[in-house]
Formats: structure tokens, C-alpha cells, sequence
């Protein structure tokens, strides 16, 4: 390589990926947020709404009958799930984001913590 970065297509897949090498880490704290943004994979709207709905149903149920142990256990994977789909920490964040996203809007970019690394 060259000391830069290069775009090479994954065979099996199709798609084009960024190979990065060490002159690349001097840049990458400044464009890290930026790239993120215009890299980020979107889950399909209709899962997101399906599983929003799924949530809302489960959290009655859970809230109806708070001893339902395997209630309750299907209701904290869906949380998970979206909490994955929408890439949050928490179930409230990510039920807030797929909320957005479901209206229309796309997830809103976290704001860097200060005194982390990477921040």
C-alpha cells in the first residue's frame, strides 16, 4: 500500500470497503462523527414500526401483570432488539429514536462525551 487508504470490493458481497492503514489514525478523530453519519446502516422502517408496536403491546402486559416472569423476559428482548436496531444504549433512548424514525426523520447523532477517549 501506498500509506494511504484504498477502496477494495468485498468478492462475496458486492460492495465497496475502506481498508485503512496507520496515516489514516492521524485524521480520524475529525472525521470520525462525520464518516459515521454517512456510513450508518438503517434498519427497514416497517421492522422498526413492527417492533415499536410489539414493544407498546409487551410493556402493557408487563405493567398488567408484573409478576409474568416470561412476560417480562420477552419484554426486555424487545427492548434489546431495538435498542440495537437504533444503536442506544437504553430501551427509553431507543424507543425515542424509533419513534423518529418511524416518523420520518432519521436517527439523531449522539453528541460526543468529553474526556473519553475518541471524544
Amino acid at each position: 500500500m501506498d500509506g494511504g487508504s484504498a477502496r477494495r470490493a468485498a468478492p462475496s458481497l458486492g460492495v465497496s470497503v475502506r481498508v485503512a492503514s496507520v496515516a489514516d489514525d492521524r485524521d480520524y478523530g475529525a472525521t470520525q462523527e462525520k464518516e459515521k453519519e454517512d456510513t450508518m446502516l438503517l434498519p427497514d422502517r416497517n421492522t422498526v414500526d413492527r417492533l415499536l408496536r410489539h414493544y407498546r403491546a409487551q410493556e402493557r402486559t408487563v405493567l398488567a401483570r408484573p409478576c409474568d416472569l416470561s412476560a417480562r423476559r420477552r419484554f426486555e428482548d424487545t427492548a434489546y432488539t431495538l435498542c440495537v436496531l437504533m444503536g442506544e444504549r437504553t430501551a427509553r433512548e431507543a424507543v425515542h429514536a424509533a419513534e423518529r424514525y418511524v416518523a420520518g426523520s432519521r436517527p439523531a447523532p449522539r453528541q460526543a462525551l468529553e474526556g473519553l477517549p475518541g471524544a
